[in-house]
């Protein structure tokens, strides 16, 4: 799950290691990455972990927060700041509203009250998160052009020259080429070649990162695609493992070249017109196939690139605000807007959808899972496909994302129900109340109410006076304790009361019960 980062700023040691305990062993969402005892300390941390949260106290010796947090406002204006304070004025809220705190936590304060506020403070986190990967998807659209234009000695501006040669400093390149045979064999038409390099290019990039590798890939003609990889670049379990998924998946051959160390920018059309005059596909397949591919196929790719990002993050968000049913709300709206498509488009997005909600499964939900392909569907919209066949294909990807996505909660829900039932039996015979058990696992009382009935079908005060018999009838058949030791022992402070509930439960008085043959459990 993706996790924003946090450096706890308080002099008080106990209460830091304590939000510390809690940060480590709750469900709050955020990693502890540092902390210091005061202002100054603290200057020095953020520079070195550059988190994504600060919490920190007002009252500091050496720096107090004020000026810790107006130092922080010069040098990082977008941090998010959280404010601890011992001191319920205005002076001090003021001065935090003033340096653009996020919120105020007053001391002492519960664990429901932290939970309120870096609730809050993931809102905004995934805000800030969602529009960074916004900006980075635009920036990578530019490079991609301004890569495309260079290899095909298209004009281009000084900046983006420049930019260019930053780029492809100390990098290798590599040629990727679909087979022409395949490709005319099939007679694809536009739309369906669109599909098929929307696919391939998934199917690439999938086992460049597999293999650990940090490179980009860029659609330049039909079937040729360009590998920008730092160095050692792909090795040869990379080109047969990209050769063998594009059969599997696609039918398809594919050629794979190394062409190199990058030259720079003003050499590199006539560099890439070397590798592809030495290539075997054919000059009349490829000027009709570029012709139906449109001149701004490589374009359209980069943007359905974009739009994959743009869907797993409205995915991720939806599963990380814990609203019921948004994730739901969001995939039926998806489903409903890939209706609406045009015949032509509606394979691309619907494909765009699935690689989306893999690429969600792999992030959220199996981080360590080790299969390069994992983002790839098993089968893929085909081009004889009609409109039914492909709404029918999404609607299916869409039931095993919430299958997988249910399967995933349910353990979430399973260790802490654990959690939930081990603080029970070692606090049964306290008050033991719902909003204590809550707090403990950093949960609002009444989700951990429903979530805790659904996964042991009782309610939670049943479940906690069931315990506290069956303890009662234990002590009962096994010991020589009176009734109101009993009772006492189990949490209860009036006997009487105990003994009407002990009746409920098994039909007979304690002193019944201690006289008769019935064993617990029985």
């Amino acid at each position: 799950m993706l996790k924003g980062n946090v450096v706890i700023v308080e002099d008080q040691p106990n209460f830091r290691k304590g939000l510390i305990k809690m940060f480590e062993e709750g469900q709050i969402g955020w990693n502890v990455v540092g902390e210091a005892s005061n202002g100054q300390d603290a200057l020095a941390l953020v520079d070195k972990v550059k988190p994504d949260l600060v919490l920190t106290d007002i009252r500091m010796p050496v720096m107090d927060g004020i000026e810790f947090v107006g130092h922080l406002r010069k040098h990082y204006p977008d941090l998010l700041v959280i404010i601890l304070t011992g001191y319920k004025n205005f002076e001090y809220a003021q001065a935090a509203v003033r340096l653009g705190a996020l919120d105020l936590l007053i001391k002492p304060c519960t664990e429901q009250d932290v939970m309120q506020v870096m609730n809050k403070a993931s809102e905004r986190y995934y805000e800030k998160y969602a529009q960074q990967q916004h900006l980075l998807a635009q920036r990578i659209l530019q490079q991609d052009q301004e890569l495309r234009a260079a290899l095909l000695n298209l004009p281009s501006s000084y900046e983006a020259m420049r930019n260019m040669d930053e780029l492809l400093l100390s990098k290798e390149l590599w040629l990727l080429q679909l087979s022409s045979e395949d490709l005319a064999h099939k007679n694809y038409g536009k739309s369906d070649l669109s599909l098929l390099q929307f696919a391939f290019s998934n199917i690439a990039e999938e086992l460049l990162k597999g293999c650990g590798i940090p490179a980009r890939l860029l659609l330049v003609e039909h079937d040729r695609f360009v590998v920008v990889a730092g160095k050692p670049g792909p090795d040869e379990s990379f080109i047969q493992a990209v050769q063998d998924a594009s059969l599997e998946y696609l039918n398809m051959r594919v050629s794979v070249q190394a062409m190199g160390a990058a030259p720079s920018y003003k050499q590199l059309a006539e560099f890439y017109e070397q590798f592809k005059s030495s290539g075997t596909s054919s000059e009349s397949d490829g000027r009709r196939l570029d012709k139906e591919a449109g001149t701004g196929s490589g374009m359209t790719l980069s943007l359905n690139q974009a739009k994959v990002n743009e869907l797993e993050m409205k995915l991720m968000s939806a599963i990380l605000i814990a609203q019921e049913n948004a994730l739901q709300q969001l995939l039926n709206q998806l489903l409903i807007d890939l209706s609406h498509q045009s015949p032509e488009d509606m394979k691309i997005q619907a494909l765009t959808l699935s690689i989306a909600m893999l690429g969600t499964i792999q992030k959220q939900f199996d981080p360590d899972g080790k299969e390069a392909t994992a983002r790839i569907p098993t089968d893929m919209p085909q081009a004889h496909w009609t409109v039914e066949d492909v709404l029918r294909w999404a609607d299916a990807q869409v039931n095993n994302f919430l299958f997988l996505f249910n399967n995933w909660q349910a353990s979430k829900s399973d260790n802490v129900i654990e959690k939930a039932t081990k603080y029970i039996e070692e606090h049964y015979n306290e008050e033991c109340r719902l909003t204590d058990v809550a707090a403990h696992l950093h949960l609002n009382s009444s989700y951990f109410s429903v979530l805790f009935k659904k996964a042991t079908g009782e309610s939670f005060t049943r479940f906690v006076t069931r315990l506290r018999m069956d303890k009662a009838a234990l002590l009962l058949r096994n010991t020589d304790m009176k009734i109101f030791e009993i009772a006492c022992a189990i949490g209860f402070d009036e006997p009487n009361y105990f003994t009407n509930v002990f009746k409920q439960q098994f039909q007979m008085s304690p002193k019944e019960y201690r006289n008769s043959d019935i064993k617990i459990g029985k």
